[in-house]
């Protein structure tokens, strides 16, 4: 024998590709060299024993014997006359395939091919055998043990004694198509096949999409303890592919890993994903000593049959997995329809700040604060921010602060809401209506409050607008405050340094309000709204109300009842000793044509204002 088979495949392989890849007419010579090839294959089929692994022989083609043992592996001689359609297969297939050689009909072959393929590659086999020259065809295959492997058949046209036919070689490519080639586990395109083979199973069979994700491994790859993220990530693999069904673990990319398996219940699924929990949750030994993973888990249950598609169930999973990791690391996390809701609001809510930044579609509306003791005098406006929505709507903050503070665009926000609120101070008509002593009260995100150009930020836009500061009044939370505590009270003692005082909003809805007004630089205390409904109604809670105003007035702070809405609650806060209130009762947020229009310096509780306001 000349030749040897796996001579004979390389040659096929590298000419078909070459010639393939050429112009538009092919190369005669090579073209007659590919012919030839797949003659002396055709011959070698022919005979009752193929020998198909030798040991290298000293031909023309300088290949490795771990090339040529691959190359052999990995190759099927296929042969189809046309005129009674038989189609021959090595034994080779048997080997590779798990599946027997007996003589086929090439619509029986093909039969075993993925549903999209088939009409495909039959119609493109017709064509070929009746065209002189070589065909390359790819797709996928479903083997003996029921695993999907891609394929690439070589093939060239022949006519022998009148009988057209085609003959060639059909290469494994599934490590090529559907394998991680740095893990040598599955990838996204076999991902995607399984979830569409299980979405295609008899109607009503449930399974489930299972990703899992190393948040901490690509800070972990770029550490001491690796040489590069190609170490850490085999090692990863290496340690799932011990616990999971073989040939049915996915690599994606960004270190996270999937699988597609049935699904019964949440129970089952954490017996599933137990072991897993319990390996990432041991230290990796590494030439630079311990390190640990940090993971999460995300499950998407689907039902065979469903709406879905693949691409929704991999969107899916990735909302699963950004929400999981925003609720802390550890434990399985479900998919509900709530992570569509939220991600469509957090897309919605950065679409409107892209716009109104882009656009001056931040609003300054105002709410005023009324001196109860100076008869309803205006003493105080708090600056709310809306953007503009489309050209007449106007988003409240529940659209987007979310978002704001999600994408760090809170800043440019703020910015543009501080310079609007500080023109309010030395706006003529506003002077001309409400004096020069009115305050503005102006929110400060977390975000804010650990900034370390707060101050300087802030003091540049007061003296653009040529404001006094003693006019300006921040609002904190205790959670601003507590997020980073320290850098919250270094920039509190210096703004209060300029005039500026400092109001402790939403006070009595956290855990550890009264130790704030000890240790907080304040000047202002605002009740939430939470203690002042039923407040006429719940006396426990009215002893509260009462204890924390004396407790204000003993303290020196001023103190702002929020959320007042009804008459009855304003006389019980002013029986009680409040003096200063902010709510529906008086006027709702607005914007500050319409305070100049409807409110005087002085208001009435609504029930008593003129109908025009």
């Amino acid at each position: 024998m000349g030749r040897t088979v796996q001579a004979l495949c390389h040659d096929i392989r590298y000419l078909a590709d070459e010639l393939a890849a050429g112009s538009t007419s092919p190369d005669e010579k090579r073209l007659a060299h590919l012919s030839t090839c797949c003659n002396t294959l055709l011959e070698l089929l022919g005979t009752s024993s193929v020998p198909e692994v030798f040991r290298p022989s000293s031909d023309d083609i300088s290949l490795s014997q771990h090339e040529r043992m691959l190359l052999c592996e990995h190759d099927v001689i296929w042969h189809w006359q046309a005129q009674d359609d038989a189609l021959t297969l090595s034994s080779r297939w048997e080997t590779l395939y798990h599946d027997n050689v007996k003589p086929l009909l090439l619509a029986q072959w093909c039969q075993k091919l993925h549903p999209e393929d088939r009409d495909r590659v039959q119609a493109l086999c017709h064509q070929a055998a009746a065209i002189h020259g070589l065909s390359k065809i790819e797709f996928r295959l479903l083997d003996g043990l029921g695993q999907w492997r891609f394929v690439r058949l070589r093939m060239i046209s022949h006519d022998q004694a009148g009988e057209p036919g085609l003959t060639g070689v059909l290469s494994d490519i599934t490590h090529e198509r559907y394998r991680d080639p740095v893990t040598g586990l599955g990838n996204s395109s076999l991902l995607d096949q399984l979830l569409e083979d299980a979405i295609g199973d008899a109607p009503g069979a449930r399974h489930a999409l299972v990703k899992i994700t190393l948040v901490n491994a690509t800070l972990l790859s770029e550490s001491e303890h690796f040489n590069n993220t190609r170490e850490l990530e085999i090692r990863i693999a290496e340690l799932l592919a011990e616990l999971l069904p073989a040939g049915r673990l996915m690599a994606l990319p960004d270190f996270s890993y999937a699988l597609v398996t049935p699904f019964h219940d949440q129970k089952a699924m954490a017996r599933l994903v137990e072991p897993i929990q319990q390996m990432l949750s041991l230290p990796l030994e590494t030439h630079t000593g311990r390190v640990w993973l940090s993971h999460v888990v995300g499950v998407v249950p689907f039902e065979s049959g469903s709406s879905d598609d693949v691409k929704a169930l991999r969107k899916q999973a990735r909302l699963t997995i950004t929400n999981a990791s925003g609720a802390g690391v550890g434990g399985i996390h479900y998919y509900t329809d709530e992570l569509q809701t939220q991600a469509a609001r957090a897309r919605r809510g950065e679409q409107l700040i892209r716009a109104a930044l882009a656009c001056d579609g931040v609003l300054c509306f105002l709410q005023p604060i009324v001196s109860v003791s100076e008869g309803g005098r205006v003493v105080a406006f708090e600056a709310l921010m809306r953007l503009r929505d489309g050209e007449e709507g106007i988003a409240m903050p529940g659209a987007f602060i979310e978002a704001a503070e999600s994408t760090g665009l809170i800043h440019q926000l703020s910015q543009q809401l501080i310079d609007k609120a500080l023109h309010i101070l030395v706006d003529p008509a506003f002077t001309q209506r409400f004096g020069r002593d009115f305050v503005i009260n102006i929110n400060l995100s977390r975000h804010q409050l650990k900034d370390a150009m707060l101050v300087d930020d802030m003091m540049r836009l007061i003296h653009k607008h040529g404001a006094d500061p003693r006019r300006v009044n921040l609002e904190i939370t205790e959670s601003a405050v507590l997020a980073e505590p320290a850098v919250a009270l270094r920039n509190l003692v210096r703004l209060r340094e300029h005039g500026i005082s400092i109001a402790l909003d939403d006070f009595g809805s956290g855990y550890s309000s009264l130790s704030q007004l000890c240790e907080l630089p304040l000047d202002c205390i605002k009740i939430d709204r939470r203690f002042v409904m039923d407040l006429e109604r719940e006396p426990r809670k009215r002893h509260v109300m009462t204890s924390v105003i004396d407790l204000c007035r003993r303290l020196e702070f001023r103190v702002v009842i929020e959320g007042v809405e009804e008459s009855a609650t304003l006389k019980t806060v002013c029986d009680m000793g409040a003096e200063q209130i902010q709510g529906f009762i008086y006027a709702r947020p607005m914007s500050s044509k319409d305070v100049l229009g409807r409110l005087n310096a002085t208001l009435l509780p609504v029930s008593l204002q003129p109908a025009s306001l």
